[in-house]
């Protein structure tokens, strides 16, 4: 027995996603150029016989299929935009039409299937103009039943078009992909989503802000009809007033308070808070690398409300939040908020990968608040250029040195020895007996050239025991345990003495425990000899003093020297041809 009000029931609940399906092309969000081409290939009657629409779910893949088969055979067509008032219109949405196929690939993949249609296909449609096949998931068929398709496509039936739509197009034979005109359907942007989602809410009658159409924006990824079902989901939830905090509980999404206490702890350097609110994270459940994603997206809203004067235009906030996070921002400069934004980047591929998360997370956010504690690059310029002669030796960033501190280094200077009051200039006392070091820039770039140009010597150079300028004079002090050092510094005091006055130097003086260096009258002007491979060797003489006659003439021929110079060659032996 039927019950009396049976025929006054309510009529059954349409989701949004039904309920607010594009009909026509005009309705359609975010495809302008699929549906533009679309419209004017209708108008130039330029219709082809196969079209493969692919991209991701929910942007409007079998929608648009169904409204151009609506195009095609509405009884004021082929039309850019049907009427969706005639037969052919009404029949297409109602899926009454027996000339619009509309098939499952998942469930209708074999070769029987796909035979079955090509049966089915072989006479000329009946009662439209078009005959449309739309094949939703193609790439799920199998491969006899492309096989089978492919023939069709070749030598399609007349007045027949296929309509083939896929979320993952390169499962697609290249040989089907190759017969259709393909059209990719893009992601939405999240304001196209946010502007399509506060549409429906106005038609709706439903009160909610802008933040949770972001928030919905978000968690649908570019695609719109999962932002309806959230919206759908969020109404249920909270009915007609959504509340933000309703719609982060539904979504899952994490408080804005927490972010903003975050923040301020790595603004503030508060180091301590770091711990508690991690584990605060934890227990509650919250998945780090999500918290870590929304903390970036926060500075990156600090950053914007600091720089932009209009920062609404680029944040779906309300007026409030925008203030709160203005307050926040004014404190630092905008160059410091882009440093922790682009730290906070750097550190997200490592806690991707990371084995230890947390670990991971509570120590990167510690290098953060101790960000606070560098000093800005204009101060450490300022403190360089206000430092005196006597703090030298300051480290770079060091603030300068209080009165008693330099009386201190005065002191120390004064029992090492290490500067004087005079003209000299003590660069390096080395009493450990270690190799030199050399401070004075003048001294520095003359031993840089010396490791260029001969890196054999250079070493040999650093072997002194102090290295000093005296009005202009390099003074090379070696201790007398290490004269076997001074030896070929003696020999190469040409080149030395040319390249210190290069660079605005006078002479280059040599010295054994503070005396001059005992030089030979025979000895070599040039320290650059070369072996003459013809001769014998005999027992070596020394570098600075050859007793030979014949081998001091030999050295001391202007054509040998020039000879040696050229080769760059130096010293090594003495020997005697034919045993003479």
């Amino acid at each position: 027995m039927i019950p009396e009000n049976q025929d006054n029931r309510k009529p059954a609940y349409l989701v949004l996603a039904r309920k607010y399906r594009p009909k026509q092309f005009h309705e359609v969000v975010g495809q302008e150029a699929v549906v533009r081409t679309i419209q004017n290939a209708i108008k130039e009657n330029r219709i082809g016989h196969a079209y493969l629409f692919s991209g991701m779910r929910g942007v409007g893949k079998t929608t648009v299929a169904r409204i151009l088969a609506k195009a095609l055979n509405c009884e004021h067509g082929p039309t850019p935009e049907p009427c969706n008032q005639c037969f052919m219109c009404q029949a297409i949405n109602e899926e009454s039409l027996l000339d619009f196929i509309e098939i499952d690939g998942a469930s209708n993949r074999g070769i029987e299937d796909v035979k079955a249609l090509r049966e089915s296909i072989q006479y000329e449609p009946m009662h439209s103009r078009y005959r449309v096949i739309i094949i939703d998931e193609v790439h799920q068929l199998s491969r006899d039943a492309f096989n089978a398709l492919l023939k069709t496509l070749e030598e399609p039936p007349t007045r027949t078009v296929f309509i083939f739509a896929t979320t993952e197009f390169h499962k697609v034979p290249k040989t089907i992909a190759s017969r259709c005109q393909h059209f990719v359907f893009k992601r939405l942007s999240v304001q196209q989503i946010v502007d399509h989602l506060k549409f429906i809410a106005e038609k709706e009658d439903i009160e909610i802000s802008p933040y949770s159409l972001k928030l919905i924006a978000e968690a649908a990824d570019g695609s719109l009809r999962d932002a309806e079902t959230l919206l759908d989901m969020v109404i249920s939830f909270s009915g007609s007033r959504v509340q933000d905090k309703d719609t982060e509980e539904v979504l899952g999404v994490i408080n804005r308070n927490l972010f903003e206490k975050m923040a301020g702890v790595i603004l503030r350097g508060e180091s301590e808070q770091i711990f508690p609110l991690i584990d605060s994270l934890v227990t509650a459940g919250i998945d780090l690398k999500y918290f870590y994603s929304g903390l970036i997206e926060y500075f990156r809203q600090l950053l914007l409300v600091r720089i932009s004067s209009r920062p609404e235009n680029f944040l779906l906030l309300s007026a409030e939040e925008i203030k709160k996070i203005r307050e926040m921002a004014d404190d630092f400069r905008a160059p410091e908020l882009l440093r922790y934004l682009l730290m906070l980047q750097d550190g997200e591929s490592g806690l991707r990968y990371s084995s230890q998360p947390r670990i991971f997370l509570e120590a990167w956010l510690l290098k953060l608040c101790y960000l606070k504690e560098l000093r800005p690059v204009e101060q450490v310029l300022q403190n360089l250029t206000a430092r005196k002669p006597g703090t030298a030796g300051s480290r770079v960033g060091e603030p300068p040195p209080t009165s008693a501190k330099m009386d201190e280094r005065k002191h120390a200077r004064n029992l090492t020895g290490s500067r004087s009051s005079g003209p000299k200039n003590h660069l390096n006392s080395n009493t450990n007996n270690g190799p030199a070091v050399f401070p004075d820039e003048m001294v520095n770039n003359f031993y840089l050239r010396v490791m260029k140009e001969k890196p054999v010597l250079a070493p040999i150079l650093k072997m002194a025991s102090r290295v000093e300028v005296n009005s202009g004079n390099l003074l090379l002090n070696f201790t007398r345990d290490r004269k076997h050092y001074a030896d070929p510094v003696n020999q190469s005091l040409p080149y030395l003495n040319r390249l210190w006055q290069e660079l605005g130097g006078q002479a280059v003086e040599l010295k054994l425990d503070g005396e001059a260096y005992p030089i030979s009258g025979t000895a070599p002007s040039s320290p650059e000899r070369t072996p003459d491979p013809s001769v014998k060797e005999t027992s070596p003489p020394s570098l600075r003093n050859f007793r030979d006659e014949e081998a001091r003439n030999l050295l001391d021929d202007p054509k040998a020297r020039a000879l040696m110079n050229s080769l760059k060659a130096q010293v090594i032996t003495v020997k005697k041809k034919n045993g003479t």
